[in-house]
Protein backbone atom coordinates (compact mmCIF):
# COMPACT_ATOMS: atom_id res chain seq x y z
CA UNK A 1 0.00 0.00 0.00
CA UNK A 2 1.64 3.14 -0.65
CA UNK A 3 1.99 6.23 1.56
CA UNK A 4 -0.78 7.74 0.41
CA UNK A 5 -2.97 4.98 0.96
CA UNK A 6 -2.31 4.67 3.94
CA UNK A 7 -3.42 7.84 4.64
CA UNK A 8 -6.62 7.65 2.98
CA UNK A 9 -7.37 4.66 5.37
CA UNK A 10 -6.57 6.59 8.63
CA UNK A 11 -8.87 9.42 7.41
CA UNK A 12 -11.47 7.41 6.12
CA UNK A 13 -11.92 5.70 9.52
CA UNK A 14 -12.18 8.89 11.28
CA UNK A 15 -14.83 9.68 9.02
CA UNK A 16 -16.60 6.23 9.01
CA UNK A 17 -16.28 6.20 13.06
CA UNK A 18 -18.66 9.08 13.11
CA UNK A 19 -21.02 7.78 10.67
CA UNK A 20 -23.93 7.59 12.90
CA UNK A 21 -23.46 10.65 14.46
CA UNK A 22 -22.74 12.55 11.16
CA UNK A 23 -26.51 11.27 9.75
CA UNK A 24 -28.70 12.73 12.54
CA UNK A 25 -26.20 16.05 12.57
CA UNK A 26 -26.76 17.50 8.58
CA UNK A 27 -29.65 17.78 6.56
CA UNK A 28 -30.19 17.69 3.46
CA UNK A 29 -27.97 14.71 2.76
CA UNK A 30 -25.71 16.59 0.15
CA UNK A 31 -24.69 19.39 2.93
CA UNK A 32 -21.62 17.31 3.58
CA UNK A 33 -21.05 15.51 -0.01
CA UNK A 34 -17.98 17.27 -1.35
CA UNK A 35 -18.19 17.68 -5.06
CA UNK A 36 -15.61 18.13 -7.92
CA UNK A 37 -14.77 21.40 -9.04
CA UNK A 38 -14.51 19.98 -12.68
CA UNK A 39 -14.43 16.41 -14.20
CA UNK A 40 -11.20 18.12 -15.11
CA UNK A 41 -9.98 17.90 -11.38
CA UNK A 42 -10.01 14.41 -11.39
CA UNK A 43 -6.59 13.25 -12.41
CA UNK A 44 -6.82 9.10 -11.27
CA UNK A 45 -9.59 6.60 -9.72
CA UNK A 46 -8.70 3.54 -7.57
CA UNK A 47 -11.33 0.71 -6.01
CA UNK A 48 -10.71 -0.62 -2.80
CA UNK A 49 -9.35 -4.39 -2.87
CA UNK A 50 -10.26 -7.29 -0.55
CA UNK A 51 -6.88 -6.89 0.59
CA UNK A 52 -7.48 -3.87 3.13
CA UNK A 53 -8.86 -4.40 5.90
CA UNK A 54 -12.72 -3.40 6.12
CA UNK A 55 -14.10 0.10 7.39
CA UNK A 56 -17.83 -1.08 7.57
CA UNK A 57 -19.36 -4.29 6.31
CA UNK A 58 -22.94 -2.83 5.34
CA UNK A 59 -26.05 -5.42 4.79
CA UNK A 60 -29.93 -5.21 4.92
CA UNK A 61 -31.97 -6.69 7.83
CA UNK A 62 -35.16 -7.34 6.07
CA UNK A 63 -37.56 -9.99 7.89
CA UNK A 64 -39.93 -10.15 5.16
CA UNK A 65 -36.85 -11.67 2.91
CA UNK A 66 -36.01 -13.99 5.75
CA UNK A 67 -32.43 -12.86 6.06
CA UNK A 68 -32.46 -12.43 9.51
CA UNK A 69 -30.46 -15.91 10.30
CA UNK A 70 -27.84 -14.62 7.96
CA UNK A 71 -27.24 -11.10 8.86
CA UNK A 72 -27.29 -12.62 12.75
CA UNK A 73 -24.57 -14.97 11.67
CA UNK A 74 -22.52 -12.32 9.89
CA UNK A 75 -22.40 -10.52 13.30
CA UNK A 76 -21.36 -13.04 15.44
CA UNK A 77 -18.70 -13.74 12.79
CA UNK A 78 -17.75 -10.36 13.17
CA UNK A 79 -17.90 -10.39 17.12
CA UNK A 80 -15.95 -13.57 17.11
CA UNK A 81 -13.32 -12.05 14.91
CA UNK A 82 -12.80 -9.30 17.34
CA UNK A 83 -13.42 -11.23 20.60
CA UNK A 84 -10.83 -13.85 19.58
CA UNK A 85 -8.03 -11.29 18.85
CA UNK A 86 -7.78 -11.69 14.95
CA UNK A 87 -8.44 -8.06 14.55
CA UNK A 88 -5.53 -5.90 15.80
CA UNK A 89 -7.41 -2.54 17.71
CA UNK A 90 -6.89 -0.18 15.14
CA UNK A 91 -8.23 -1.94 12.37
CA UNK A 92 -11.51 -3.00 14.25
CA UNK A 93 -14.21 -2.08 12.73
CA UNK A 94 -18.49 -2.94 12.88
CA UNK A 95 -21.40 -4.31 11.04
CA UNK A 96 -23.38 -1.42 9.47
CA UNK A 97 -26.77 -2.83 9.28
CA UNK A 98 -29.46 -0.56 6.81
CA UNK A 99 -33.07 -1.64 8.25
CA UNK A 100 -36.07 -2.87 5.89
CA UNK A 101 -39.15 -0.93 5.51
CA UNK A 102 -40.99 -3.40 7.55
CA UNK A 103 -38.32 -3.35 11.22
CA UNK A 104 -39.92 -3.23 14.07
CA UNK A 105 -38.28 -3.23 17.65
CA UNK A 106 -39.11 -6.20 18.28
CA UNK A 107 -36.68 -7.11 15.46
CA UNK A 108 -34.02 -5.15 17.36
CA UNK A 109 -34.82 -7.23 20.60
CA UNK A 110 -34.27 -10.26 18.31
CA UNK A 111 -31.25 -9.48 17.57
CA UNK A 112 -29.63 -8.25 20.78
CA UNK A 113 -30.97 -11.84 21.96
CA UNK A 114 -28.88 -14.09 19.55
CA UNK A 115 -25.43 -11.81 19.48
CA UNK A 116 -25.87 -10.17 22.70
CA UNK A 117 -26.65 -7.17 23.71
CA UNK A 118 -22.97 -5.97 24.81
CA UNK A 119 -21.35 -7.42 21.41
CA UNK A 120 -24.13 -5.34 19.60
CA UNK A 121 -23.70 -2.13 20.86
CA UNK A 122 -19.51 -3.08 20.28
CA UNK A 123 -19.46 -4.48 16.98
CA UNK A 124 -22.82 -3.30 15.05
CA UNK A 125 -24.42 0.25 14.39
CA UNK A 126 -27.84 0.75 12.73
CA UNK A 127 -28.65 3.65 10.29
CA UNK A 128 -31.04 5.63 11.54
CA UNK A 129 -31.26 7.95 8.16
CA UNK A 130 -31.89 5.30 5.55
CA UNK A 131 -34.54 2.36 5.41
CA UNK A 132 -34.90 0.05 2.17
CA UNK A 133 -36.15 -3.13 0.79
CA UNK A 134 -33.28 -3.59 -1.66
CA UNK A 135 -30.82 -5.89 -0.33
CA UNK A 136 -28.69 -5.80 -2.74
CA UNK A 137 -25.87 -3.53 -1.35
CA UNK A 138 -23.20 -4.00 -3.67
CA UNK A 139 -25.07 -3.13 -6.46
CA UNK A 140 -25.09 0.48 -5.79
CA UNK A 141 -21.06 1.17 -6.41
CA UNK A 142 -18.00 1.23 -4.97
CA UNK A 143 -15.48 3.01 -2.63
CA UNK A 144 -12.46 4.55 -3.63
CA UNK A 145 -9.33 6.57 -3.63
CA UNK A 146 -9.55 9.50 -6.47
CA UNK A 147 -6.32 11.71 -6.80
CA UNK A 148 -7.73 15.44 -8.01
CA UNK A 149 -5.43 18.11 -8.86
CA UNK A 150 -6.91 20.51 -6.56
CA UNK A 151 -5.53 17.83 -3.54
CA UNK A 152 -2.24 16.97 -2.37
CA UNK A 153 -3.46 13.89 -0.58
CA UNK A 154 -5.47 11.03 -1.75
CA UNK A 155 -9.31 11.39 -1.23
CA UNK A 156 -12.06 9.40 -0.54
CA UNK A 157 -14.89 8.57 -3.05
CA UNK A 158 -17.99 6.87 -3.10
CA UNK A 159 -18.67 5.86 -7.07
CA UNK A 160 -22.37 5.84 -7.43
CA UNK A 161 -23.37 2.97 -10.89
CA UNK A 162 -26.57 4.72 -11.36
CA UNK A 163 -28.70 1.81 -9.84
CA UNK A 164 -31.79 3.68 -9.17
CA UNK A 165 -34.57 1.43 -7.48
CA UNK A 166 -34.58 1.90 -3.45
CA UNK A 167 -30.94 2.66 -2.90
CA UNK A 168 -31.02 5.31 -5.54
CA UNK A 169 -29.86 7.91 -2.78
CA UNK A 170 -27.17 5.47 -0.65
CA UNK A 171 -24.06 6.37 -2.51
CA UNK A 172 -25.09 10.30 -1.55
CA UNK A 173 -25.87 9.16 2.10
CA UNK A 174 -22.80 7.32 2.02
CA UNK A 175 -20.72 10.00 0.69
CA UNK A 176 -22.42 12.07 3.31
CA UNK A 177 -21.59 9.90 6.25
CA UNK A 178 -17.66 9.94 4.89
CA UNK A 179 -17.96 13.89 3.98
CA UNK A 180 -16.21 12.35 0.64
CA UNK A 181 -15.98 12.90 -2.84
CA UNK A 182 -19.36 11.34 -4.57
CA UNK A 183 -18.79 10.26 -8.50
CA UNK A 184 -21.41 8.92 -10.94
CA UNK A 185 -21.64 6.77 -13.23
CA UNK A 186 -22.03 9.20 -16.46
CA UNK A 187 -24.39 6.02 -18.69
CA UNK A 188 -28.20 6.95 -18.38
CA UNK A 189 -29.27 3.45 -19.33
CA UNK A 190 -29.73 1.97 -15.58
CA UNK A 191 -27.85 -1.88 -17.04
CA UNK A 192 -27.64 -4.05 -14.72
CA UNK A 193 -24.17 -4.76 -16.02
CA UNK A 194 -22.69 -1.23 -14.60
CA UNK A 195 -23.87 -2.41 -11.09
CA UNK A 196 -20.72 -3.24 -8.30
CA UNK A 197 -20.92 -7.01 -8.90
CA UNK A 198 -20.06 -6.75 -12.09
CA UNK A 199 -17.05 -3.98 -10.53
CA UNK A 200 -14.03 -5.93 -9.26
CA UNK A 201 -10.12 -4.70 -8.70
CA UNK A 202 -6.91 -6.41 -7.66
CA UNK A 203 -4.68 -5.05 -4.99
CA UNK A 204 -2.28 -4.10 -7.95
CA UNK A 205 -4.98 -1.94 -9.45
CA UNK A 206 -6.00 -4.54 -12.13
CA UNK A 207 -10.15 -3.75 -13.00
CA UNK A 208 -12.09 -6.78 -13.53
CA UNK A 209 -14.94 -5.83 -15.11
CA UNK A 210 -17.63 -7.79 -17.60
CA UNK A 211 -18.70 -6.80 -20.88
CA UNK A 212 -22.38 -6.50 -19.30
CA UNK A 213 -21.24 -3.12 -18.44
CA UNK A 214 -21.84 0.11 -20.80
CA UNK A 215 -19.37 1.50 -23.02
CA UNK A 216 -20.04 4.65 -21.37
CA UNK A 217 -18.94 3.27 -17.99
CA UNK A 218 -15.99 1.35 -18.95
CA UNK A 219 -15.00 4.78 -21.35
CA UNK A 220 -15.22 6.77 -18.12
CA UNK A 221 -12.91 4.47 -16.34
CA UNK A 222 -10.03 4.11 -18.82
CA UNK A 223 -10.15 8.20 -18.85
CA UNK A 224 -9.78 8.06 -14.83
CA UNK A 225 -7.22 5.79 -13.85
CA UNK A 226 -7.90 2.63 -15.97
CA UNK A 227 -6.42 2.95 -19.08
CA UNK A 228 -5.18 -0.19 -20.23
CA UNK A 229 -5.61 -1.65 -16.50
CA UNK A 230 -8.44 -3.96 -17.25
CA UNK A 231 -9.83 -7.04 -18.00
CA UNK A 232 -12.77 -7.16 -19.89
CA UNK A 233 -14.53 -10.55 -18.98
CA UNK A 234 -17.36 -12.56 -21.07
CA UNK A 235 -20.83 -12.25 -18.27
CA UNK A 236 -23.06 -12.27 -21.23
CA UNK A 237 -24.04 -16.17 -20.46
CA UNK A 238 -24.84 -15.24 -16.92
CA UNK A 239 -28.55 -14.10 -16.21
CA UNK A 240 -27.65 -11.59 -13.73
CA UNK A 241 -24.27 -10.68 -15.69
CA UNK A 242 -21.67 -9.81 -13.23
CA UNK A 243 -18.37 -11.09 -13.02
CA UNK A 244 -18.35 -12.35 -9.20
CA UNK A 245 -20.09 -14.70 -10.45
CA UNK A 246 -17.66 -16.60 -11.14
CA UNK A 247 -14.08 -14.71 -10.41
CA UNK A 248 -13.26 -13.43 -6.59
CA UNK A 249 -9.95 -11.58 -5.66
CA UNK A 250 -8.82 -13.34 -2.18
CA UNK A 251 -5.76 -11.75 0.16
CA UNK A 252 -2.89 -14.24 0.60
CA UNK A 253 0.04 -13.58 2.31
CA UNK A 254 1.82 -16.19 0.76
CA UNK A 255 1.23 -15.66 -2.70
CA UNK A 256 3.47 -13.56 -4.60
CA UNK A 257 1.35 -11.13 -5.84
CA UNK A 258 0.07 -10.35 -1.86
CA UNK A 259 -3.66 -12.56 -3.36
CA UNK A 260 -5.19 -15.43 -5.04
CA UNK A 261 -7.94 -15.55 -7.36
CA UNK A 262 -10.64 -17.93 -6.72
CA UNK A 263 -12.16 -19.40 -9.43
CA UNK A 264 -16.05 -21.14 -9.48
CA UNK A 265 -14.96 -24.98 -11.28
CA UNK A 266 -18.29 -27.37 -12.53
CA UNK A 267 -14.83 -29.84 -12.90
CA UNK A 268 -13.94 -29.50 -8.85
CA UNK A 269 -18.28 -30.40 -8.30
CA UNK A 270 -18.75 -32.90 -10.82
CA UNK A 271 -15.70 -34.50 -8.96
CA UNK A 272 -17.02 -34.03 -5.65
CA UNK A 273 -20.05 -35.32 -5.98
CA UNK A 274 -18.69 -38.23 -7.91
CA UNK A 275 -16.24 -38.99 -4.69
CA UNK A 276 -19.58 -38.21 -2.76
CA UNK A 277 -21.24 -40.66 -0.33
CA UNK A 278 -25.09 -41.39 -0.94
CA UNK A 279 -25.79 -40.20 2.63
CA UNK A 280 -24.08 -36.69 2.14
CA UNK A 281 -25.78 -36.09 -0.61
CA UNK A 282 -29.06 -37.53 0.86
CA UNK A 283 -28.53 -34.79 3.55
CA UNK A 284 -29.29 -31.78 1.03
CA UNK A 285 -32.07 -30.34 3.04
CA UNK A 286 -33.59 -29.13 -0.47
CA UNK A 287 -35.52 -31.85 -2.24
CA UNK A 288 -34.90 -30.81 -5.95
CA UNK A 289 -31.49 -29.86 -5.33
CA UNK A 290 -30.67 -33.57 -3.29
CA UNK A 291 -32.81 -35.44 -5.84
CA UNK A 292 -30.70 -33.95 -9.03
CA UNK A 293 -27.27 -34.20 -7.62
CA UNK A 294 -28.10 -38.27 -6.21
CA UNK A 295 -29.13 -38.35 -10.70
CA UNK A 296 -25.54 -37.00 -10.96
CA UNK A 297 -23.52 -39.21 -8.81
CA UNK A 298 -25.42 -41.99 -10.08
CA UNK A 299 -24.79 -41.15 -14.06
CA UNK A 300 -20.53 -40.73 -12.93
CA UNK A 301 -20.81 -43.70 -10.41
CA UNK A 302 -22.17 -45.68 -13.56
CA UNK A 303 -19.96 -44.14 -16.16
CA UNK A 304 -16.79 -45.49 -13.53
CA UNK A 305 -18.40 -48.79 -13.48
CA UNK A 306 -18.45 -49.17 -17.37
CA UNK A 307 -14.67 -47.20 -17.34
CA UNK A 308 -13.21 -50.19 -15.06
CA UNK A 309 -14.75 -52.74 -17.43
CA UNK A 310 -13.79 -51.57 -20.61
CA UNK A 311 -10.26 -51.28 -19.41
CA UNK A 312 -10.39 -55.55 -18.52
CA UNK A 313 -11.86 -56.03 -22.17
CA UNK A 314 -9.30 -55.92 -25.45
CA UNK A 315 -7.87 -53.13 -26.10
CA UNK A 316 -9.53 -53.13 -29.61
CA UNK A 317 -12.82 -53.30 -28.30
CA UNK A 318 -14.83 -49.93 -28.42
CA UNK A 319 -16.97 -49.01 -26.09
CA UNK A 320 -20.60 -48.92 -26.81
CA UNK A 321 -21.56 -45.07 -28.01
CA UNK A 322 -24.25 -45.08 -24.51
CA UNK A 323 -21.01 -45.15 -22.99
CA UNK A 324 -18.56 -42.81 -24.53
CA UNK A 325 -19.53 -39.72 -23.13
CA UNK A 326 -20.02 -40.86 -19.79
CA UNK A 327 -16.12 -42.24 -20.10
CA UNK A 328 -14.96 -39.26 -21.38
CA UNK A 329 -16.71 -36.82 -18.85
CA UNK A 330 -14.72 -39.15 -16.13
CA UNK A 331 -11.35 -38.88 -18.12
CA UNK A 332 -11.78 -34.96 -17.95
CA UNK A 333 -13.12 -34.38 -14.77
CA UNK A 334 -10.20 -36.29 -13.12
CA UNK A 335 -7.30 -34.48 -15.05
CA UNK A 336 -5.46 -32.15 -12.99
CA UNK A 337 -6.53 -28.86 -13.71
CA UNK A 338 -5.92 -26.47 -16.55
CA UNK A 339 -7.02 -23.74 -18.67
CA UNK A 340 -8.75 -25.01 -21.93
CA UNK A 341 -10.11 -23.17 -24.46
CA UNK A 342 -12.26 -26.10 -25.78
CA UNK A 343 -15.38 -26.96 -25.03
CA UNK A 344 -18.75 -28.20 -26.26
CA UNK A 345 -21.99 -27.00 -27.49
CA UNK A 346 -23.92 -25.29 -25.09
CA UNK A 347 -27.18 -27.55 -23.55
CA UNK A 348 -30.07 -26.47 -22.70
CA UNK A 349 -32.39 -27.44 -20.20
CA UNK A 350 -33.94 -26.57 -16.36
CA UNK A 351 -34.63 -28.87 -14.35
CA UNK A 352 -32.64 -31.59 -13.46
CA UNK A 353 -34.21 -35.19 -14.00
CA UNK A 354 -32.84 -38.59 -14.21
CA UNK A 355 -33.17 -38.39 -18.22
CA UNK A 356 -31.40 -34.65 -18.61
CA UNK A 357 -28.04 -35.69 -16.51
CA UNK A 358 -26.23 -35.78 -19.42
CA UNK A 359 -27.39 -32.57 -20.80
CA UNK A 360 -26.73 -30.92 -17.17
CA UNK A 361 -23.27 -32.44 -17.45
CA UNK A 362 -22.06 -31.36 -20.78
CA UNK A 363 -23.77 -27.55 -19.73
CA UNK A 364 -20.99 -27.17 -16.91
CA UNK A 365 -18.31 -28.85 -18.54
CA UNK A 366 -18.91 -26.17 -21.51
CA UNK A 367 -19.10 -23.26 -18.57
CA UNK A 368 -16.01 -24.60 -17.07
CA UNK A 369 -14.10 -24.31 -20.30
CA UNK A 370 -15.64 -20.64 -20.70
CA UNK A 371 -14.46 -19.72 -17.12
CA UNK A 372 -10.95 -20.90 -17.56
CA UNK A 373 -10.86 -18.92 -20.74
CA UNK A 374 -12.00 -15.94 -18.91
CA UNK A 375 -9.68 -16.57 -15.99
CA UNK A 376 -6.79 -17.08 -18.74
CA UNK A 377 -7.50 -13.30 -20.25
CA UNK A 378 -7.57 -11.90 -16.31
CA UNK A 379 -4.15 -13.42 -15.86
CA UNK A 380 -2.70 -11.95 -18.93
CA UNK A 381 -4.03 -8.61 -17.96
CA UNK A 382 -2.29 -8.88 -14.50
CA UNK A 383 0.93 -9.81 -16.28
CA UNK A 384 0.77 -7.22 -18.83
CA UNK A 385 0.28 -4.56 -16.06
CA UNK A 386 2.86 -5.71 -13.96
CA UNK A 387 5.15 -6.22 -17.03
CA UNK A 388 5.87 -9.61 -15.78
CA UNK A 389 7.76 -12.16 -17.86
CA UNK A 390 6.22 -14.66 -19.50
CA UNK A 391 5.85 -17.67 -17.42
CA UNK A 392 5.37 -15.94 -13.85
CA UNK A 393 2.64 -18.61 -12.36
CA UNK A 394 -0.43 -17.03 -11.19
CA UNK A 395 -1.90 -17.69 -7.76
CA UNK A 396 -5.33 -19.81 -8.58
CA UNK A 397 -7.78 -21.94 -6.87
CA UNK A 398 -11.00 -23.58 -7.69
CA UNK A 399 -14.24 -23.59 -5.56
CA UNK A 400 -17.01 -26.22 -6.55
CA UNK A 401 -19.82 -24.72 -8.61
CA UNK A 402 -22.53 -25.48 -10.74
CA UNK A 403 -25.12 -23.72 -12.99
CA UNK A 404 -27.96 -24.16 -14.61
CA UNK A 405 -30.11 -22.43 -17.80
CA UNK A 406 -33.16 -20.06 -16.66
CA UNK A 407 -35.75 -18.74 -19.11
CA UNK A 408 -33.64 -16.59 -20.63
CA UNK A 409 -31.53 -18.55 -21.84
CA UNK A 410 -28.76 -17.14 -19.60
CA UNK A 411 -27.46 -18.95 -16.60
CA UNK A 412 -27.24 -18.96 -12.79
CA UNK A 413 -25.96 -20.80 -9.65
CA UNK A 414 -27.40 -24.31 -9.55
CA UNK A 415 -25.86 -24.75 -6.01
CA UNK A 416 -25.07 -21.66 -3.42
CA UNK A 417 -22.42 -19.57 -5.56
CA UNK A 418 -19.08 -19.96 -3.13
CA UNK A 419 -17.17 -18.31 -5.03
CA UNK A 420 -20.08 -15.43 -4.60
CA UNK A 421 -18.24 -14.56 -0.46
CA UNK A 422 -17.67 -11.93 1.78
CA UNK A 423 -13.70 -11.75 2.60
CA UNK A 424 -13.11 -9.63 5.60
CA UNK A 425 -9.13 -9.90 5.72
CA UNK A 426 -8.28 -13.67 6.53
CA UNK A 427 -11.86 -14.55 7.17
CA UNK A 428 -14.27 -15.73 4.43
CA UNK A 429 -17.74 -15.49 4.85
CA UNK A 430 -18.50 -18.43 2.31
CA UNK A 431 -21.82 -19.53 1.15
CA UNK A 432 -23.07 -23.09 2.23
CA UNK A 433 -23.03 -25.35 -0.36
CA UNK A 434 -25.06 -27.70 1.43
CA UNK A 435 -22.63 -30.30 0.95
CA UNK A 436 -20.28 -32.09 2.73
CA UNK A 437 -17.61 -32.91 0.66
CA UNK A 438 -17.80 -29.64 -0.55
CA UNK A 439 -17.39 -27.70 2.05
CA UNK A 440 -14.33 -30.07 3.54
CA UNK A 441 -12.96 -29.38 -0.18
CA UNK A 442 -13.48 -25.49 0.53
CA UNK A 443 -11.85 -25.46 4.05
CA UNK A 444 -9.30 -27.45 3.01
CA UNK A 445 -8.46 -25.07 0.10
CA UNK A 446 -8.87 -22.18 2.26
CA UNK A 447 -6.32 -23.64 4.86
CA UNK A 448 -3.89 -24.35 3.01
CA UNK A 449 -3.28 -20.36 2.54
CA UNK A 450 -4.11 -19.42 6.17
CA UNK A 451 -7.73 -18.61 5.24
CA UNK A 452 -10.43 -19.11 7.78
CA UNK A 453 -13.65 -20.69 5.59
CA UNK A 454 -17.07 -18.62 7.72
CA UNK A 455 -20.05 -21.44 6.17
CA UNK A 456 -23.24 -19.29 6.41
CA UNK A 457 -27.08 -20.27 5.31
CA UNK A 458 -27.22 -17.80 2.48
CA UNK A 459 -30.58 -19.00 0.56
CA UNK A 460 -32.93 -16.08 0.71
CA UNK A 461 -30.29 -14.59 -1.20
CA UNK A 462 -30.27 -17.53 -3.98
CA UNK A 463 -33.98 -17.35 -3.84
CA UNK A 464 -33.84 -13.90 -5.26
CA UNK A 465 -30.68 -14.91 -7.75
CA UNK A 466 -28.54 -13.42 -5.62
CA UNK A 467 -25.41 -14.06 -3.24
CA UNK A 468 -23.46 -13.10 -0.07
CA UNK A 469 -21.12 -10.50 -2.40
CA UNK A 470 -24.06 -9.24 -3.82
CA UNK A 471 -25.99 -8.60 -0.67
CA UNK A 472 -22.97 -6.80 1.55
CA UNK A 473 -20.82 -3.77 1.13
CA UNK A 474 -16.76 -3.23 2.72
Amino acid sequence: MTKGNNFFYKSVRVAAACAIAISTMFSPVEARVRNFASAKDVQSLKFLSANHMPIKVLVVYSPNQKNQNFVITLMNIVADMHDKGLVKPEDAFKVHVIPGWEMQEADYAFIREKVGAERVKKYVEFNNAYTTTDMWMQDWGEVGVVKLKSEKKPQTVVFDSNRGRDNAELPGILASFWNSYLLKNPSTKFSGGDYGGNIEVTPDNVLLIGNTSTPELRGFLEKNGYKNRMAVLETDWLHVGHVDEYISVCPNAKAARGYTLIKANPRLALRLIKDSTIEELKAIPLKDYRNAMLEVRKYLRKAEVNRATHKRRKKSEALPEDQKFGVAVLNYIEQPETTSESGMELATGHMVRSTEVEEFIKLNLTLANLIDVNLKRACEKISEVRKEKDGKLHSIISFPALYRVMYSGKHIAYIPGSVNQLILNNQLIVPDPKIEIMRRNIARTLGMLDLQANFVDSLPYPNLQGQIHCGTNV
